[in-house]
């Protein structure tokens, strides 16, 4: 691969995707593909495996005996597993917070020696937890067109959701808003068909690809048994309940995590606390001639959410290229008090 090729990359990239020793022979792209996690990935697991695949060109392949892997420097070679086709490394001991640098050296089947870096940047870890699942159907049966109210305790900015087991008979999906940082709740209006004699209700909190389960300690009776005389919430007064007031931490509500976005440009749209502010930062992370995946800013403004705490912003990628993905990190303030930064990733159709 010669120099020219190389002086279209940012300066950067060519420092981390270095070629050295090459021959007289005509150099051809032996491509280091998929690297995970990702060039520059921010917040990546300590214990996240290490890897990239090889994939031949024009005849040429990497030949898998002369493959080297070094992590920060460190010969870790003996502890990966490589084959012609990729090569990956679990570290033994979970790694260190901050930014890693991962090494490969190898020969390809011209004779050429090459070395490939790229970085990422180990966060934190989060201990996913759940602390406490109670509801309001343990103490007596709840009568059709009452409100099954079911808390979570947990990490906070998780995503949470309840399953209600019936009688061992079929299985009902609640999703849980989170009300306040670690705070999640579930209202569900009981029907006549809700009829339960022991329903076992069991909370679901998904945080940094770490998955917790609880169950309630006590059985939901639904219907069976219920008595007059209760006070029922009609779904108009729960609505109104649910939103007033409302949460600080920002919510997308017409996008998903993981979800695909399509055109020159996508919408946010989502809820906050009436007229906070909320800061908006969206990283796009793409791949460049399948060697390394190179992440750019494509926004990073603060926008207004109206007097009902609703905000809209629109986001115009310069290169919309498919399979791009975009980490969208929101952060809401009011008054004094600035909520926990909600992440979502978007890829690019």
């Amino acid at each position: 691969m010669s120099d020219n090729l190389y002086s279209w990359f940012p300066r950067a990239l060519v420092i981390g995707a270095a070629v050295v020793g090459l021959s007289s022979l005509p150099a051809r792209a032996q491509q280091i593909t998929d690297p995970s996690p990702a060039q520059a990935a921010t917040n990546v697991e300590p214990t996240s495996p290490i890897s990239a695949s090889f994939r031949s060109q024009d005849g040429v392949s990497v030949r898998p005996e002369t493959v080297r892997v070094f992590l920060d420097g460190q010969d870790v070679t003996s502890q990966s597993v490589i084959t012609r086709d990729f090569f990956t490394y679990r570290p033994a001991q979970p790694l260190p917070p901050g930014r890693r640098e991962v090494l490969l050296e190898f020969t390809n089947t011209q004779g050429v020696t090459r070395r490939v870096t790229w970085s990422f940047t180990v966060g934190s870890p989060v201990r996913a937890s759940i602390d406490l699942v109670d509801h309001n159907a343990g103490s007596r049966p709840l009568a059709a067109g009452e409100i099954l109210l079911v808390t979570v305790k947990g990490t906070p900015s998780s995503r949470v959701t309840v399953y209600l087991i019936q009688d061992g008979r079929q299985v009902q999906t609640l999703p849980a808003q989170e009300v306040s940082s670690g705070t999640y709740v579930v209202n569900a209006l009981i029907e006549a068909k809700d009829t339960t004699r022991e329903g076992i209700v069991v909370a679901r909190l998904e945080n940094g690809g770490q998955v917790r389960f609880m169950t309630a300690e006590q059985p939901a009776r639904l219907i069976e048994g219920a008595t007059g005389g209760i006070q029922r919430l009609t779904t108009q007064e729960v609505s109104a309940t649910v939103s007033a007031p409302g949460p600080l931490l920002p919510q997308i509500t017409n996008l998903r995590d993981e979800d695909r976005v399509s055109g020159s440009s996508f919408t946010l749209q989502g809820t906050t606390a009436p007229n906070a502010s909320v800061r908006v930062n969206v990283t796009a992370s793409t791949s460049l001639g399948g060697i390394i995946s190179a992440q750019q800013t494509v926004t990073n403004q603060t926008v207004q959410a109206d007097a009902q705490g609703r905000f809209t912003i629109t986001v115009r990628p310069p290169i919309p290229a498919s399979g791009t993905v975009y980490q969208v990190n929101l952060t809401a303030t009011s008054g004094n008090q600035t909520s926990p930064t909600v992440t979502l990733r978007l890829t690019q159709q």
